[in-house]
Parts: structure tokens; sequence; C-alpha cells
């Protein structure tokens, strides 16, 4: 934010360096929207929020600072209902005429219903169960439906109104009618890309022939300022859905995943991708790269993330040891 302080008001413009926000600011953000949620600082959470999406704020890996404050509303709305109703009540009357309180009713009910239903099949789920989730469903297309205007100002809006429409079965043509609203407004907010790609998983009635129509379609859509990135960014979150190795159950290839990691570190240096580069090229077994990476990164070397299996030392032996 204009003060480099997260959640503060920001200050006078000085002639100063812009703020650079790291992934350290991303998990503060979201410790602190959570937080002023059960505080009742909710001014805070206001200004926060509608700084970060006017002013697009990404992090140096590249990811909206907005997300950090949808995932910590998020992350409050797994309390019990009767503190949620509290949370909610004492928002509105700090700030009656509030733009993004009316998108977090319709979060809320979202993760309501999803909490009633859990997250087994639906042959494995009791019919209560069943009945209270579409009844949540239900008022949370409610909820997006009367904040709709303000609504749709904000990322956070387009992300549970996907979820809805997913979970309930949404037709693929006004499915694909309202991702394409989302990211026309909001055209690298990577949640969107996700959500949009779950629902074309095999667990839900797709296939991987799907999915990976629906990646070149992003890579396309977003090439002009991040290159082929997407990628990498959307198989990474398909991999954390599925079982086995992504590379033999998707349509995903290594080749194509290097290219788009090159261009994701060439635009987002962070250390953060650049080990996600290192894991996921020793994961392909491909050596020389895993070395060039490890000798880039040094001791800021972390690797393993979504990678059971691959750490930096095991992969420094693959890397370095003579076979």
């Amino acid at each position: 934010m204009g003060s480099g302080t997260l959640g503060q008001p920001a200050q006078p413009a000085q002639p100063a360096q812009p703020v650079v926000y790291t992934r350290q600011h991303l998990e503060k953000a979201r410790t602190i929207s959570s937080a002023a949620i059960v505080n009742g600082e909710f001014a805070k959470i206001e200004r926060m929020h509608a700084e970060f999406v006017r002013d697009k704020v990404r992090t140096t890996d590249g990811i909206w600072l907005a997300q950090a404050v949808q995932e910590g509303i998020d992350g409050t709305l797994y309390a019990s209902d009767t503190n949620v109703e509290g949370y909610l009540r004492n928002w509105e009357q700090a700030v009656p005429d509030s733009k993004l309180l009316p998108v977090v009713k319709a979060m809320r009910w979202q993760r309501a219903a999803w909490r009633a239903r859990g997250g087994g099949s639906s042959a494995a789920t009791p019919e209560e169960a069943q009945q209270l989730f579409r009844e949540g469903l239900a008022k949370a297309a409610k909820a997006l439906k009367d904040s709709e205007v303000v609504g749709k100002e904000t990322p956070l809006w387009y992300w549970t109104a996907l979820i809805v429409a997913g979970s309930s079965g949404a037709s693929t043509e006004s499915f694909d009618a309202l991702f394409d609203e989302a990211v026309t407004r909001f055209p690298t907010y990577h949640t969107l890309y996700y959500t949009r790609v779950n629902y074309l998983l095999p667990q839900w009635g797709g296939n991987f022939k799907r999915v990976d129509a629906f990646v070149q379609q992003s890579v396309q859509r977003t090439s002009a300022s991040e290159g082929s990135a997407f990628y990498a960014w959307i198989y990474i979150d398909v991999l954390q859905k599925i079982n086995g190795d992504y590379l033999e159950v998707t349509a995903a290839t290594w080749p194509k995943m290097k290219q788009s990691f090159e261009d994701l570190v060439s635009r987002y240096p962070d250390p953060w991708n650049r080990n996600l580069y290192a894991t996921f090229a020793c994961r392909a077994r491909d050596r020389e790269t895993t070395a060039r990476l490890l000798g880039t990164l040094g001791k800021d070397a972390q690797l393993g993330a979504w990678s059971p299996g691959i750490s930096t030392e095991g992969c420094t032996r693959f890397a370095f040891d003579k076979v």
C-alpha cells in the first residue's frame, strides 16, 4: 500500500522508491485480513481490499495481494455459524455502506454449503447433507445476485460465483460465459483459473484433454503480459487435486512446463518461483536444468513444494553426483 505498511492508511505521496511486495507480505496480508474480521477492524480490511484491487497489486512472485484478502476472509468463514453471524453483523454496523461485505455474505454461504456437505463423493454423502449443500448454494446464489452491481468490481465476487456455478451443475455455456466475463475484468487473477479448471477434472465429469485445452487457451489469453507462465501455474494447481504423477496422468509435458517456468522466472524472479522451477526440473529428471538452477539458487535453495520425495539434498545428489 502507499505507506508500505499493510492495513494502515496511505501517507501523503513522497518521492521514494515504489513499494515492493514479497511473499512475506502475502502471508502477512492474509493474517491481517483474518484477524481484522475477528477483531472488528473492518475499515482496515475494506481499505486493504480496495487498494489491492484498484492498483492490481502483485507480489514479486506474481500473485495478487487481493488473493491474500480472499484467503484471509475465507479462512475465517470456516468458523461456526454463530461466530460468523456476529462478525457479519458487527461489520454491517461498522461500515453500513460497505461494498465488500455483500460479497463476503455470498462467500459465507458458499463456505457453509461445502462445510455441510464435506469433501467426499456424492454417493458417500448422506441425503440430509446434500440438502444442506443445495440450500447453502441457493443462499449464496441469491447473495451474489443481490450484490452483483458492486460485487463485480472485485475478483472475489467472480471467484465465489464460479464456485457456486460449478458446484450447482451450471451448464458449460453459462459457466464459460461467467468465466470469460471474470477474466476479461481480471485477466491475471489466478484463482479464477484454478476454480474453472477444477470443474474440468475427471472427478467433476471432465477429462484431462479438456483440462489441457483450457490451459492452452489460458496461456493464449494471458501471453501478452505473462508469456506462458499460466501453463505452470495452472498445472501446479491441477496436480494438487489428482492422484499420480501429473506428467503421466495429465496431458502436461515437461518441455512446455520448462518453457513456462522460464517465462515465469524471467518476469517474476522471486526465490519462490526459482525454487519451484528447480523442484519440477528435478521431478522431471532433467539433470542439466536442475544443476543449473541449484547453482544459481545457492543458499536460497529450498526444493520440495507439492512434491513428496523431492528435497534440496536429494536433488543436489541427483544433479551433481556421478552415476
